[in-house]
């Protein structure tokens, strides 16, 4: 490294929704001011198909000075309460089990335990501790029409519309938080590979400076891997998951319900993603390419859409797919770079995990961001170990959902069951969970990505009782203090079912508060 300097510039390459979510966070958060310029390619498009987002946005859109009814509004987005899960347990219709945002009932109390043994598990387990899935099961939002934007009665995140998410954070990032914005496609990288980028040398502007170059440029990884050579590690042995194919299918009457949760469905080599916008539907079969070829993957969609009453027909020839090798770079930040989004890793997007891993990137370098180029190295290290030790622990989440499964009707499924290709801490985890419920004391990270009610939904949506439940149930009744708590409960859930509007019917509602302001603006 050369002479110490204060770092003021940063230069983000690659738009969509990870550079321009990164570019903003940094913008309008960053710990020392810096100018922040975003260089995206006219030639190289987005990935588009990123339409979830866990609760944290709601914190990350505030934290930019976002109105939430703009937000909605302008990315044709909806409400997300969590995922409902089917057919992963058995092959049959019927089996299915939720994983809500909001907290179980009781969550953090000593007594929690004694509780979740007396009820049991199976797909009723959310119902019973969590009056989301009541919630869901009737397409209601997340709040009433008075509850102040970003506040809600339930815990919630959005579906979106990716192609206008990233527009939308455009404009707001280069019209109200100074972001600049340059055209051009990247030809050339100055410096060595080993030691700092000087600077990347546009088509049409030449070499662009900077301090700190963010590399968001997708799978071609254009810093992260062209020109540092950071391979990727792959998580193929673990999620064999490496191809998509995506379609949108437009409802057939415009006051269809909207779904408030992805619905996400379990099929012979892999799972379809369903998620409910207030325009359309975005969906898309995930599959292992090992066990299945394009035509098969794309029949398989279109037959789940054909079943689905509340969409139009789709045309077959607008279906995208796209490849990809799951797995993360374990040093995402050399010398004066660092990747974020999918130019630092991948993994298939179940529990909408691509999305809230760029939200947390952008917000670790944000209030980390080194004042000087001598903090660089010290900075770069501790990224690195951080979300190593994330993208570890997505994985294993991930991977329970497979791992849990009792399904046996193909050879996917037989080997992403496959105890033996989890990782050391996920068999520890599940050897430990066999005999108790997960603990906070578990997880060892200061911000977990998956919070311990995430396992607890998923272990007992899936049928994984501890045993010593099993030998409790049926055996003693609720206590009093269950059972009052139980009784709380159900007046929560009467309470929400007859307060809370349809999902539609309060996106109707701020939809038309957002035309009426820009109207009279």
């Amino acid at each position: 490294m050369q002479d110490t300097q204060t770092i003021t510039h940063i230069v983000v390459v690659g738009g969509g929704a990870a550079g321009w979510l990164t570019a903003s966070v940094l913008a309008a958060t960053s710990l020392h001011p810096c100018q922040v310029t975003l260089v995206e390619s006219p030639d190289i498009g987005i990935l588009g198909v990123g339409e979830g987002t866990w609760p944290t946005m709601r914190g990350t859109l505030q934290k930019l000075g976002i109105d939430e009814a703009d937000f909605l509004a302008c990315c044709d987005a909806s409400f997300k309460q969590g995922t409902l899960f089917h057919q992963w347990q058995f092959n049959q219709v019927g089996d299915q089990y939720y994983h809500p945002f909001s907290l179980p009932v009781g969550y953090g109390n000593g007594d929690l335990h004694d509780w979740l043994q007396s009820l049991g598990s199976g797909p009723s387990f959310a119902h019973e501790v969590s009056t989301q899935p009541w919630v869901c099961d009737n397409h209601l939002a997340p709040k009433q029409i008075q509850t102040p934007a970003f506040a809600g009665v339930t815990n919630y995140g959005y579906h979106l519309d990716a192609y206008k998410f990233a527009a939308f954070l455009k404009h707001h990032a280069t019209t109200r938080l100074g972001v600049r914005h340059i055209v051009d496609h990247i030809m050339s990288v100055e410096g060595v590979p080993g030691a700092a980028i000087k600077a990347v040398v546009g088509k049409q502007h030449g070499p662009l400076c900077g301090d700190l170059f963010v590399d968001c440029s997708g799978f071609a990884a254009r810093l992260i891997g062209q020109h540092y050579q950071q391979p990727l590690v792959s998580c193929r042995n673990q999620l064999a998951n490496n191809r998509a194919v995506a379609l949108q299918a437009g409802y057939n009457t415009p006051e269809a319900p909207i779904a408030s949760v992805t619905h996400s469905t379990a099929q012979q080599c892999g799972w379809i993603w369903d998620i409910a916008l207030p325009a359309r539907k975005g969906t898309g079969y995930v599959f292992s390419s090992d066990y299945c070829d394009d035509e098969t993957a794309l029949q398989t969609l279109l037959t789940y859409l054909k079943n689905d009453p509340t969409v139009q027909a789709v045309d077959p020839s607008s279906a995208r797919f796209f490849t990809f090798e799951p797995g993360y770079r374990e040093s995402p930040w050399q010398a004066n770079c660092v990747a974020i989004g999918t130019a630092m890793g991948f993994l298939e997007p179940l529990e909408a995990s691509a999305l809230v891993m760029v939200e947390l990137a952008a917000s670790h370098l944000a209030q980390h961001l080194p004042a000087t180029t001598e903090q660089l190295g010290p900075a770069a290290r501790q990224f690195n170990r951080i979300f190593s030790q994330r993208w570890s622990r997505v994985v294993d989440f991930l991977k329970i959902h497979y791992v849990l499964s009792k399904r046996d009707d193909s050879e996917y499924w037989r080997t992403m069951r496959n105890r033996h290709s989890c990782s050391e801490q996920l068999q520890d985890w599940l050897a430990m969970w066999r005999t108790r419920s997960p603990d906070p004391l578990d997880f060892n990270l200061r911000e977990e990505v998956f919070p311990t009610a995430s396992y607890l939904y998923v272990l007992f949506g899936m049928g994984f009782i501890p045993e010593l439940a099993i030998n409790r149930i049926g055996k003693a009744g609720p206590s009093s203090v269950i059972q009052q708590r139980m009784n709380q409960h159900q007046q929560q859930v009467d309470m929400q079912l007859n307060g809370l509007p349809t999902n539609r019917a309060l996106l109707n509602h701020l939809t038309r508060a957002y035309k009426n302001n820009k109207e009279y603006s």
